[in-house]
């Protein structure tokens, strides 16, 4: 009935058989098992619903509609009310009106003081918890809660080619966070030739919150009734049974972040999931408590019926900024082509639409009955890694620009976050004149946390700041002076400086401040959306525009060559460390000048992106070029003009194809540069040696005391075999070379075909573990039609999982 892989048995049989949790015996696989019989056929319905409307022909703006008002949702319970009562009740919940549509969050099952988002100031810091240093690390870094990771930056769910595991990384993982949870980390703690501690007590610890893989990912390593096992079910089942008393213990609990949500029926799907899970562990409903990634654009469409069903538990809700543009993308792939991404950043009107949506609903659906908040809404990722001072390119000179970015994201955050809801007809207050009661009405302060890669202590430092100033604290630290470093001649502003002139220029633009440079909450009377039209439809409120178009109309802007090159090398890039198992990549970024951490939704934006330019033969708007391969300052990067492109120039295939050869050139000379870097290091560490036989052999006239001869047989004889060996494998590099030439296959294919791949990561993580000849024939499947992968299979020319695995990254359910 169940069958989980034999080595993951061997190795992890502890996470599995009988538990007693809350005092109940229950068995991991027999859970498992049950819930997938059970949930099945729901999450493939929906998930097949996905590819559905993706597919579907219909003009966007007809297909991606907000619901009609009478359009009728179901929660858990079997309550049904229409889109109009749900935001009715909303609007009622707000401003304080006792109806019998009023509903908001947590309402029966109150927040844990642990992970309530406005009682714990500060950053969340996300990543795998494999091997064991990482979890060391978010651990001891000061922050609000740490997010255990198996979704876009999980460990992997796979076992890559060549690796040399016998089972995927995640599953390590898991035994880890249990190891973590009892208190069996060895202090030190030794990896890698390095010494690891933890340094807080138990109840200084951040706030350990699970991150759950999405509905569409499968967990192969586990079947029932022959098929693979959605991961979501295996990962709630085996963190919540192993764990759940352990956290109960230490003052805690089960909390998950939910990814990749957009539709009720997908919120639907895991409300039922963790409702069947708190039955047979005896739990109180709602016990189980959610944070949302709200990272989908078409959950936009839904956010207050999502909240809505998830009323018992949802505490928060974050702005995942990568997914959410890779989504905006994807949205309009049939009808409009997107500008440089790049350019698409938090500031551009699009995102603020987006930041101040989630902060709005926060809000709306956050207010208890005594005007209490229960929940909040959550920043998006700084995911900026600063450079080692070894760094063989001195590009630890950044990272001041670095420190200063992330205060700046967190401050902008948290100024998007101050709401004033008025009493009074006024259409701009200061946050001064609120603090100072010289306005009636009721402030929110509801940005005070927000997401981080790194635990990096000063880059931590700079980000928590903003998010724990006082409120008084914040226009102080707005005019503080103003002091610069300079980095290769430009002026960068210190972390601990007030706004300069063009960054204060820019939080006017947005709204933020006025022009004396005053804090301005976002002022919202009652009159503008008392009523649910007006909500969605009131100008006033979403910046001259109606909610859909703020939200999801495309913006205007340029394309241009060397964002089209930047957008490759990053996929690439990625895709690279896919292969090698790795879903959490720091690459170096030459446009920034700095490591930028990417991760399964990074990949989505700048592959997607590369996609439609290709279906629409996108137009490029600006002159400029393809650059080939140079070392710079910043290492080996595109930087020489080869292909000179005038605006007006279409991104046809035949231009795929020149700067697929220009990336190839630039992988061989950035090897090749590596292992100039890997000689030199190696050779520096007996330079001493050599040093003072040349000092002997030159002292006096050279070679009167020693000849050149003796002089080489001293320095040899100096150096050991041993320590040669020792240098090599000190300098290796972490990932397999082998799988360069393998990316640029996969993404020649994945772009130049018209099927389109929502996610497409899960095409790089099916074919990794394969041999080379199958890898290239399962790849030539996956983008032909389903009936040749069936005939082949049918014929022996494919093994027949390469039809389950083209079902998979299809969504062929």
């Amino acid at each position: 009935m169940i069958e989980i892989s034999p080595s993951v048995l061997r190795e992890y049989g502890d996470l599995f058989g009988e538990k007693t949790v809350n005092g109940r015996r229950i068995s991991v696989e027999g859970l498992i098992e049950e819930l997938t019989r059970e949930l099945r056929a729901e999450i493939d319905r929906v998930i097949r619903a996905r590819r559905e409307w993706l597919n579907d022909k219909r003009p966007l703006k007809l297909k991606a509609a907000f619901p009609s008002w009478e359009e009728k949702f179901t929660d858990a319970d079997g309550n049904v009310r229409t889109f109009r009562e749900i935001v009715q009740g909303l609007i009622d919940n707000l401003l304080g009106r006792d109806t019998p549509l009023r509903w908001g969050l947590n309402w029966n099952t109150p927040v844990p003081d642990d992970l309530h988002p406005l009682k714990n100031p500060g950053l969340e810091i996300t990543g795998p918890w494999s091997p064991m240093s990482r979890a060391i690390h978010q651990i001891n870094a000061d922050v609000a809660s740490m997010m255990e990771d198996e979704e876009d930056a999980s460990p992997a769910w796979y076992i890559p080619r060549g690796s040399g595991r016998t089972t995927a990384a995640v599953w390590e993982a898991r035994r880890i966070v249990n190891r973590v949870l009892r208190g069996d980390v060895p202090q030190p703690y030794y990896e890698g030739g390095k010494e690891y501690r933890i340094k807080k007590p138990r109840e200084k610890w951040p706030t350990l919150i699970h991150r759950v893989p999405g509905l569409h990912i499968l967990d192969f390593d586990i079947r029932v009734d022959g098929n693979p096992v959605p991961a979501i079910i295996t990962s709630v089942v085996i963190y919540t049974v192993n764990n759940y008393d352990l956290l109960k213990r230490a003052g805690s609990g089960v909390y998950f972040y939910v990814p990749k949500v957009q539709t009720p029926d997908e919120a639907q799907v895991v409300e039922k999931l963790l409702r069947r899970v708190e039955d047979k562990l005896g739990l109180r409903r709602g016990e189980l408590k959610i944070a949302m990634l709200y990272e989908e654009a078409r959950a936009g469409l839904y956010l207050p019926v999502i909240f809505w069903i998830w009323r018992e538990r949802l505490v928060k809700s974050n702005n995942g900024r990568w997914d959410y543009l890779g989504s905006l993308i994807e949205m309009w792939k049939d009808e409009a082509v997107y500008p440089d991404p790049q350019n698409i950043t938090m500031t551009h009107p699009v995102m603020m639409a987006y930041q101040k949506w989630n902060a709005l609903m926060c809000l709306m659906a956050g207010l208890d009955r005594q005007g209490k908040l229960n929940a909040g809404p959550v920043g998006g990722m700084a995911a900026v890694m600063l450079y080692r001072p070894d760094d063989p390119y001195q590009r630890h000179r950044f990272n001041q620009r670095a420190l200063r970015a992330i205060w700046l994201d967190k401050l902008r955050e948290r100024l998007i976050g101050l709401i004033f809801v008025t009493e009074e007809p006024v259409k701009k207050v200061t946050l001064r004149d609120v603090l100072e009661g010289k306005v009636k009405g009721r402030l929110f302060d509801l940005f005070r946390q927000s997401w981080v890669a790194t635990p990096e202590e000063s880059y931590v430092k700079a980000g928590n700041e903003p998010l724990r100033a006082s409120l008084e604290e914040l226009q102080q630290m707005i005019n503080r002076p103003v002091k610069f470093v300079e980095v290769d001649g430009v002026k960068i502003p210190t972390v601990d400086s007030g706004l300069t002139e063009q960054e204060r220029q820019l939080f006017i633009r947005l709204g933020l401040l006025d022009e004396q440079g005053n804090i301005t909450p976002w002022v919202i009377r009652p009159d503008m959306l008392d009523t649910p039209e007006k909500l969605l439809g009131n100008p006033e409120l979403w910046g001259g525009k109606d909610l859909w178009t703020a939200l999801f109309e495309p913006p205007k802007g340029d394309i241009t060559a060397e964002h089209i090159q930047h957008a490759f090398y990053m996929a690439a890039n990625y895709g690279f460390q896919l292969l090698n198992g790795n879903l959490a990549a720091a690459i170096d970024d030459y446009e920034l000048g700095q490591r930028f951490m990417n991760d399964l939704a990074t990949y989505r934006i700048f592959s997607t992106w590369l996609w439609t330019l290709l279906r629409h033969n996108a137009v490029i708007t600006k002159d400029g070029a393809f650059k080939g391969p140079a070392r710079t300052g910043l290492g080996v990067i595109p930087a020489e003009d080869r292909v000179k492109l005038a605006a007006g120039t279409r991104f046809t295939e035949e231009l795929f194809d020149k700067l697929w050869d220009l990336h190839m050139e630039w992988t061989l000379a950035f090897y090749e540069d590596l292992d100039r870097i890997a000689a030199e290091r190696i050779l520096h560490r007996f330079v001493n040696r050599v040093r003072s036989a040349v000092a002997e052999a030159y002292k006096a006239g050279p070679f009167r005391y020693q000849s050149p001869r003796d002089t080489a047989k001293k320095i040899a004889e100096s150096i050991t075999v041993e320590e040669l060996e020792r240098a090599v494998v000190e300098n290796q590099p972490r990932f397999d070379r082998s799988f360069a030439p393998v990316i640029m296959e996969i993404l020649r294919a994945k772009l130049k075909s018209p099927m389109y791949l929502q996610h497409g990561g899960r095409l790089i993580m099916a074919l990794a573990p394969l041999p080379d000849e199958e890898r290239d024939a399962v790849l030539r499947a996956i983008f032909s039609p389903r009936e040749e992968v069936e005939r082949l299979v049918k014929e022996g020319k494919l093994k027949p999982y390469a039809l389950e695995l083209y079902d998979y990254v299809h969504d062929v359910r």
